[in-house]
């Protein structure tokens, strides 16, 4: 038995299983997030030491389940061009050989305007144009570059990170799942996603409530306008002055404000992105597409081995608003 390491990707679900469903698991030790980037972040590339890692892990590391988005990569930066993403991978081949990598991915578009979304959550005051492509506006020898990575598209191209996982510990130690199928149906995914790794708990005592809801549009441009007023949290931002106690006092009145369900309706993808950009960001993912759908086939297609697994009936839907059937089990 290895360990189960979940790398995420950001926007995919992962702060309800760190918070609901990992700790409820009876027959594993479930490690939190500060264990498992004290194991894997905090060392530099130069300086990483897999002994150390196991360490921090503490005794019996095959049992143990470790769920930490960045190790993916960060968000907002793009696993820093992607270099981040694909040594922290190295990493956790040589502290847990023997681990199941689990990797949820997500529609590229729904993943982008989610990502914004956040952005503007964690203190951004900038539109989605800018998030995305600011950095083309730079100078390619600026200094900005450099100092602070911003936001890629590449980051979203999950078959690549997926690729390079396959590569160092096998395909069938590599579980891909489609957020989609997860938010479709929790709870009959989250009876599959036990039985398949063969985890002890008691769905009944979960609670299966959503964690970071969307914004409508009066509250996305008022937290816009309120974040101009700190200088928190994210890198590429601007302010008019930083208030102390203003970014954590917005967040708290957000919070209720969104709760509440006064403010209008959660915006979806296809309010956030423009049709035209739209278009352009479909044929940056194109190329992949087809490969990610290949790798989860052949991953059902490896399963069907008389065991419980995870499939999925995925129908064709557009970017926007995709509907997968729920996931089952059998």
């Amino acid at each position: 038995m290895g360990a189960i390491v979940h790398i995420g990707y950001h926007k995919t679900g992962t702060t309800w299983f760190q918070d609901s469903f990992y700790p409820a698991v009876r027959n594993r030790r479930y490690l939190p997030r500060a264990t498992a980037r004290a194991a894997f972040l905090d060392a530099g590339a130069l300086h990483f030491d897999p002994v150390k890692a196991r360490r921090i892990i503490g005794d019996a590391p095959g049992n143990t389940i470790l769920c930490e988005e960045n190790l993916s990569g960060g968000l907002h930066n793009g696993g820093l061009a992607g270099n981040l993403s694909k040594d922290v991978a190295d990493r956790i081949r040589r502290t847990l050989p023997d681990a199941d990598i689990v990797i949820f991915v997500r529609d590229p578009l729904s993943a982008i305007a989610s990502a914004w979304l956040q952005y503007v959550k964690g203190g951004g005051t900038f539109g989605l144009h800018r998030y995305l492509f600011g950095r083309e506006s730079l100078s390619p020898v600026a200094p900005e570059r450099d100092e602070a990575p911003g936001f890629r598209l590449d980051h979203f191209d999950a078959i690549a990170l997926i690729d390079h996982y396959d590569a160092l510990f096998g395909r069938d130690r590599v579980h891909v799942f489609r957020y989609e199928d997860f938010r479709a149906d929790p709870h009959g995914f989250a009876t599959a996603y036990a039985a398949r790794f063969g985890l002890e708990v008691d769905l009944a005592r979960i609670d299966w409530g959503t964690r970071n809801p969307s914004l409508s549009r009066p509250l996305l441009w008022l937290a816009r306008a309120m974040n101009l007023f700190t200088r928190r949290a994210v890198a590429d931002k601007s302010w008019l002055i930083h208030i102390p106690g203003c970014y954590g006092l917005s967040r708290r009145l957000l919070r209720a404000a969104n709760g509440s369900g006064r403010f209008g309706r959660p915006l979806k993808t296809q309010d956030i992105i423009p049709a035209v950009l739209a278009d352009r960001l479909r044929a940056h993912f194109a190329p992949g597409a087809p490969r990610l759908a290949r790798r989860l086939h052949q991953q059902e297609e490896t399963q069907q081995d008389g065991g419980t697994v995870l499939s999925w009936r995925q129908r064709p839907q557009p970017y926007a608003d995709p509907k997968q059937s729920p996931s089952y089990r059998r």
